[in-house]
């Protein structure tokens, strides 16, 4: 555990000492700030000691050691307080740093990566490191750093002035920090038990809120309660309570550990003033000097808890961050003048897991401007086919090309300005129309925007709206019906004027009247690129080029939809007659 704890801690160190890069003219300015302070907080208790002696000994020095005393308090204090303020801000501007660059992070994460971690539990661990950031930074390493170099400068004065008091000081300090060490070791492993607990937590408790209608629709409101309890209370919380035992019990022995010291100190004072080894000042002196040894030990112990617990979370944190992000630019990658549409096949093998292949030997040439239907049942392939062409995945066996080129050789960014996507499940930003239909092309004029949602036939509901293109659409586009959805979405392809088009059955679930709207709209879409269609209903398929139906990841039958209905076995002929109502 001992081991455990020293490499979680030298991690973390290593993770803020990366972010901490970019302040080095700030760090340089409080480390300088730093020395001032502690050579002062350290000499304080020092000319204290003297203001008492000269006092008590009527000295002449009295009025010069009490001005130096003040000089020096007043100068720590501003300096304190000018530190003070530049720890916050930076401790402030670093948090938003890695926030930025964690979410940024995350954004940059293939498609493969936000399928296999859940969004909830994804935030929540990098909102805690964030937030951790800020108090490890202003509280405890810049603020602590000056208060250690103090000690050095106060157990020097303290072995000066008398050396076995000094030793005893010194004493108590190895002590303290023997039982802090003893006791720290289980936090560790508690704290990441606990951040997990609490991820798993967040996890589920995202899944229930953005899968509301569902939970009400099945009336399992009070299911979903008792797992947000298990999970919080029962897993997470009981953690953090084993916790808070080791952090009070620490708290306990460094009060002790300075009561016994100052006791200690007075006890042997009373033989050494008798025997003028050390003055009545000095014995103040060294009580101030034993408040202030212990004090960085005091607030870190206070914060170990905000430390060990920061540390945990940047971790967990990094752990996700340094997943390999999206290779928008592979090497040697080129971006095209222009493309066709021209999509290819050749002899192409996909599978997520090793010996689990979800395409097999698929062969298919796409010419450019032509529609292409892909059908088959649920799990056969389909969507993993044209996320291929997107460049979400790359085969794992034979090749996929665009005008002749390999995709893995085009530029990402390049590749997907091309393709334009009307998914079935139209997600929507919390946004106005206009900026959900702008997301196409961000440098799209007003009127490039109402000639798309014209073309789409969505300007008509969008001229209802009170705000009209201002009109707020809610989260993941909620105040919309599913038509209306289905046209911002096409609104926006519009808008892109892709080369390639990808359309997974957008009117799988509509009304007729919706339906039909749509339908108009997507022909227009549809003119002069090549589009693939996934289809559920075929009765959408009747006048694609050429419709491919897809088995078990293979292609099983090729050809015209007049072709492929008069195979008397046939899977396309099933499936059409299955839908309509033959069988």
């Amino acid at each position: 555990m001992r081991a455990s704890a020293s490499k979680t801690i030298k991690l973390g160190l290593s993770i803020i000492k990366k972010q901490l890069l970019n302040y080095r003219k700030e760090l340089v300015i409080l480390a300088v700030l730093g020395i001032f302070s502690a050579v002062g907080n350290a000499l304080t208790p020092y000319f204290g000691g003297k203001i008492l002696d000269s006092l008590i000994n009527q000295s002449p020095k009295f009025y010069l050691f009490l001005f130096v005393w003040i000089g020096i308090s007043l100068i720590s204090y501003t300096i304190n307080w000018r530190s003070g303020i530049r720890s916050e801000y930076l401790a402030v501007r670093a948090s938003a740093d890695y926030i930025i660059h964690a979410l940024s992070r995350i954004i940059e994460m293939p498609i493969s990566f936000h399928k296999s971690h859940k969004i909830g539990g994804l935030l929540h661990r990098v909102a805690r490191a964030s937030s951790s950031l800020e108090p490890i930074l202003s509280r405890v390493l810049i603020n602590l750093a000056p208060e250690f170099l103090s000690i050095i400068i106060a157990v020097t004065i303290c072995f000066f002035v008398n050396a076995k008091l000094g030793g005893l000081l010194l004493c108590s300090m190895v002590v303290y920090l023997f039982i802090l060490i003893r006791k720290t070791r289980p936090l560790v492993g508690l704290s990441m038990k606990m951040h997990d607990a609490y991820q798993k937590a967040y996890g589920n408790a995202s899944d229930a809120i953005s899968n509301i209608q569902s939970v009400k629709q099945a009336t399992l409101e009070k299911y979903e309660q008792r797992k947000l309890h298990k999970g919080f209370q029962l897993s997470a919380v009981r953690y953090r309570k084993q916790l808070i035992t080791i952090w009070t019990s620490l708290s306990f022995y460094q009060r002790i550990m300075v009561l016994f010291s100052q006791a200690v100190i007075f006890f042997l004072s009373v033989a050494f003033v008798k025997s003028g080894e050390i003055t009545v000042g000095e014995v103040i002196m060294f009580y101030s000097y034993s408040s202030m040894l212990f004090n960085p030990f005091f607030v870190l112990g206070n914060f170990w808890q905000t430390i060990q617990n920061g540390l945990t979370a940047l971790i967990q944190s990094e752990k996700i961050l340094s997943a390999p992000a999206e290779k928008y630019t592979p090497e040697n990658s080129f971006i095209l003048s222009d493309i066709k549409g021209r999509v290819t096949f050749e002899n192409l093998s996909f599978h997520y897991k090793k010996n689990y292949k979800i395409l097999e030997n698929i062969d298919i040439k796409i010419e450019p401007g032509k529609v292409v239907a892909l059908v088959g049942e649920s799990g056969v392939g389909k969507s993993t086919l044209v996320d291929l062409i997107s460049g979400y995945y790359f085969a794992s066996q034979g090749k996929l090309s665009i005008d002749e080129h390999n995709i893995k050789k085009i530029d990402l960014k390049f590749l997907r300005s091309k393709i334009g996507v009307v998914p079935q499940e139209i997600l929507l930003f919390n946004d106005t129309v206009k900026e959900n239909i702008r997301y196409g092309k961000l440098s799209a004029t007003q009127e490039e925007i109402e000639k798309a949602a014209k073309f789409a036939c969505a300007d008509e509901f969008i001229e209802k709206f009170p705000l009209k293109y201002k009109q707020v659409v809610g989260e993941r586009g909620v105040k919309l019906s599913a038509g209306q959805k289905q046209r911002i979405a096409i609104a926006r392809a519009f808008l892109k004027s892709p080369k390639i088009l990808i359309l997974d059955e957008p009117t799988s679930s509509l009304d007729a009247q919706s339906e039909k709207l749509i339908q108009e709209s997507l022909e227009k879409l549809m003119k002069n690129k090549t589009t693939i269609i996934i289809a559920h209903r075929l009765s959408t398929v009747r006048k694609a080029d050429k419709i491919i139906v897809l088995e078990k990841g293979k292609i099983a039958e090729c050809g015209k939809h007049e072709e492929l209905i008069k195979k008397p076995n046939g899977i396309y002929r099933r499936l059409y007659e299955l839908q309509i109502g033959l069988q």
